[in-house]
This record gives structure tokens, sequence and C-alpha cells, in this order.
């Protein structure tokens, strides 16, 4: 038989050997119930849900850091209808330069244009894909995770861009619309 000391000044607490003559580990606490898992389930549940917040977050945030902010707006109903109003008579592919959630690229696939889509997020680019696939238009609409000023966009012949009026000079050559009034570009 040994004799445990606590700290508290509580009288000793007297401790059984086992067959082999140790002392088994102790698998109740000081007040003689049973350790509780609790603690472990609550951090692991937290810590998870503070991990899954940050993969999903940071690519809608990290766009706001870059030196040229470039933020994820939906593009509107009628935004997307003076698109498909401005190929109208056009031909040729079709390139939506930061994409976001892929409608006007899926409206562009729809008029028959080969449509594709370029946006940093990923997040987006996967669920543009989707929407592809739920239209029925995965073939002739294309979406990329890519960094826009690190694509050539020469073999296209229609530029659709949202962003900032210091983006427009990369696409003197091509015909482009902007969302918003650029002096060189077709308005929207």
């Amino acid at each position: 038989m040994y004799f445990k000391l606590l700290l508290s000044g509580a009288p000793p607490e007297v401790l059984e050997e086992n067959e082999s003559g140790c002392v088994p580990p102790e698998s109740r606490g000081a007040n003689g119930s049973k350790k509780s898992s609790w603690g472990f389930l609550f951090t692991g549940i937290v810590g998870g849900t503070l991990v899954a917040v940050y993969a999903v977050a940071t690519p809608f945030l990290t766009p706001a850091l870059r030196k040229i902010c470039l933020p994820f707006v939906p593009a509107t109903t009628k935004q997307i209808e003076n698109v498909v109003k401005m190929l109208h008579c056009r031909t040729g592919s079709l390139v939506d330069i930061g994409s976001g959630d892929g409608r006007i690229v899926i409206a562009a696939a729809k008029a028959g244009f080969r449509a594709v889509g370029y946006e940093l997020n990923p997040w987006l680019v996967w669920y543009s894909r989707y929407r592809a696939w739920r239209e029925g238009v995965q073939d002739s609409a294309k979406f990329y995770i890519s960094d826009l000023w690190k694509v050539t966009f020469s073999q296209y012949s229609n530029v659709i861009i949202f962003g900032v009026p210091q983006m427009g000079g990369c696409f003197q050559s091509q015909q482009a619309a902007a969302r918003f009034g650029w002096p060189q570009l077709t308005d929207l």
C-alpha cells in the first residue's frame, strides 16, 4: 500500500497496488469523478472552425491587400444583359477577366461564344465550374485560377473586364468592354 500526499493539505489518499506491484495510473480527478474529455472536444471544434473560416475567407480578403485592389462584386442582371447585347454582332472567343462567379462567361456561352473566365479566387472558380455544369455549358465555358497579370489575352477577340482604371492600359489592342467608364474601352 502506498500513500499519496496532495499539495492542498488534504489527508493522504491510499492507493492500491495491482498484481505487478505497480500503482495504476489515475483515471479519476481530484474529487473522485471521472475525467472529462469535453475540453478537448470543445478545443477541437473551435480550432477546426477557425481553420475552416480562414480557408474560406482568405481568398476573398487578399485581393483587397494587393497593389491594385480587385474585390469580388457580382455582375448585375442588367450588366449581363448589356454584355449579351454588345456581343450580338460579334464573333470570336471571349474572355472575362476577374470572372468572379462566372455569370458573364455562362451567359456568353449560352449565346454561342467560346468563353473563358480568369479568376484569382479558387472558391469562385470552383463555383463557376459547378454553375457552368449545372447550366449545361461546361464544354463552351471554361474557368481558370490565375493572376490576370500573368496571362496573355492576345488570343481573345472580345474582352470583358471588371476592375479599376489602372488596368485598362493592358487591353489597348483588343475589343474590350468594361462595366464602368474608361476612356479607351466601350462602356456596358
